[in-house]
């Protein structure tokens, strides 16, 4: 797969909170430099943890990819994350990710991110 259909899989998975084929996806050996401090594990098991832990705190997410550039092995990202949270609060928030594949797995990520919360 391309990195391309790889990233469209990745956005796959938080929105739907389908995370069986994590493993597919990344490397056992990947690094997100981006992780949160509260999580102890590496590889795929990270992502899944995050996933989950998103889509408790936010179970109607939906991530869109907006826009992308690849060069080689790695893709550039731009996505929008919404949802509402328990609380009702709207959640925007965009990313820039950069994911590093290699032999059709991911491999390493890293990005930057900007939040906005709005109470209705």
């Amino acid at each position: 797969m391309t990195p391309q259909e790889l990233l469209e899989k990745i956005v796959e998975i938080f929105n739907t909170g389908d995370v069986s084929n994590v493993e597919s996806i990344f490397a056992p050996t990947y690094i997100d430099h981006q992780k949160p401090e509260w999580l102890s594990v590496d590889g795929p098991e990270e992502f899944k943890q995050i996933v989950l832990g998103a889509r408790k705190s936010l179970p109607n997410l939906k991530v869109t990819l907006e826009d992308t550039v690849v060069e080689g092995s790695k893709i550039v990202a731009r996505l929008q994350w919404h949802s509402v949270d328990h609380a009702g609060n709207k959640i925007d928030r965009e990313t820039i990710d950069i994911l590093h594949f290699e032999t059709g797995k991911a491999v390493e990520h890293c990005g930057a991110e900007s939040w906005s919360s709005k109470t209705d």
